[in-house]
């Protein structure tokens, strides 16, 4: 049974008689609840995670938590190992599906000065190179999908085909995609686990891989896995105008996330990445 090391609870100033309830569903990190005498809490815990993790997931939480309309966890300590977070008690509410879309509108409303983000992160356990640029869809090409065809290159999962067809999509981006017109704060790993609905229904969204760039990117992951309703993606428009080639665009985007999979997860997110591929490059 997984337990957190009495050395996390002390650094996190949690009483260690304090009540700890491990949870499930994470893939990355072990998740612990924890009661204390005065605060109810959610613990993040890696035994061994790459420099920093917390630290920059902590900092990508006050960025959306300090942008109107988003909310996010309070967070109320990091170290190198763990991350304490204010619990959100769940509470769904008959509008949280038209608030949620809403909540996404006014995160991609937020104007950055350039695309990109100013310092490194991850996608899961992958880490995202980033820099800020002019332009987004050099940005895409040059540090979200080639890094992660290199990866999946190491990892054996570039077969010649799959390599060269790859190769032809990325040296041909501007075929489809189109600059933005300006860089958005996008969240990153948008996908419906990614959001809880909390007190009076307002919702939620964790685990940020934050950059600043075209929304579209976001509602790529939305789609890929599904989860979010007719009913947000109404309020969400709403807010934020539809794209013309959006059809064109989102299979351009989920090519990341997947090679991403394919990377985490192994062959069995291949052939989504191939069902891609042939449907652009043949």
């Amino acid at each position: 049974m997984a337990v957190i090391p009495v050395n996390v609870l002390k650094a996190a100033g949690i009483d260690e008689n304090a009540s700890t309830m491990a949870m499930s569903g994470g893939d990355i990190n072990q998740t612990f609840q924890i009661r204390s005498k005065n605060r109810h809490y959610f613990l993040k815990y890696h035994e061994n995670p790459p420099s920093r993790f917390f630290q920059k997931e902590a900092r990508q939480l006050s960025i959306l938590g300090n942008t109107d309309g988003v909310n996010v966890p309070e967070v109320v300590r990091f170290g190198g190992h763990y991350l304490l977070l204010a619990w959100v008690e769940e509470n769904p509410a008959p509008r949280t599906e038209e608030q949620l879309g809403e909540l996404i509108a006014d995160l991609h409303n937020e104007k950055g000065e350039c695309f990109g983000f100013d310092e490194d992160n991850f996608i899961g356990t992958l880490p995202q190179c980033n820099v800020m640029m002019e332009r987004w869809i050099d940005f895409y090409k040059n540090y979200r999908l080639l890094p992660q065809l290199d990866e999946a290159d190491k990892r054996g999962h570039l077969p010649k085909e799959r390599k060269k067809r790859a190769h032809k999509l990325v040296e041909n981006l501007h075929q489809w995609l189109s600059e933005p017109a300006y860089p958005a704060l996008l969240h990153g790993d948008l996908w419906a686990g990614n959001w809880l609905a909390g007190p009076d229904g307002a919702p939620y969204i964790i685990d940020p891989a934050i950059s600043y760039g075209d929304p579209a990117f976001d509602r790529a992951m939305m789609a890929l896995f599904g989860g979010f309703s007719a009913r947000t993606m109404d309020s969400y428009h709403e807010k934020i105008k539809r794209e013309e080639q959006e059809e064109e665009i989102v299979p351009i985007y989920q090519l990341y996330f997947l090679l991403a999979h394919l990377n985490m997860f192994g062959e069995m997110y291949g052939g989504g990445v191939d069902r891609i591929l042939k449907r652009y490059v043949g």
